[in-house]
């Protein structure tokens, strides 16, 4: 895992300044088999400024940056998935320290120096998920 997430990483690291062509927005769909209960820590994830709306019943969207919406639906079952969503962050100590004061785990710094410095944890319902920081 830490194999893949480095090669990941390290793709983000080189072309961080770059921007896929006519795409002015993205939605990353993340299953969740409880919606009260993923609007809840995705509220605190995501802090108290998030817009938040319901498009439809049993689904949630919430939007995690200028132009990046995650929708949240509800499942009985998780389904098996090796993806994962990373987010940015100006300042590893800082990001994880905040999210500490909210009980939320979002794992052990590695840091590839010169690179990358980056975490890996799950959302409550198994969602691989990361922070970054780019030196």
């Amino acid at each position: 895992m830490r194999k893949f997430a480095f090669s990941i990483l390290f793709g983000l690291a080189l072309t961080a300044s770059g921007s896929a062509q006519g795409f002015g927005e993205a939605t990353v769909a993340l299953p969740v088999t409880s919606l009260d209960e993923a609007k809840a820590w995705y509220g605190d994830f995501l802090g108290p400024d998030a817009e938040m709306i319901e498009p439809a019943p049993g689904v949630v969207e919430l939007r995690a940056t200028p132009h990046m919406w995650l929708q949240l639906y509800e499942t009985e079952q998780m389904p098996e998935t090796g993806a994962v969503i990373r987010f940015l962050v100006e300042d590893m100590d800082a990001a994880q320290a905040k999210f500490a004061e909210k009980g939320i785990d979002v794992g052990e710094a590695i840091e590839v120096p010169g690179i990358v410095i980056y975490s890996e944890f799950t959302d409550p319902f198994g969602n691989g998920m990361g922070l970054y920081d780019l030196p």
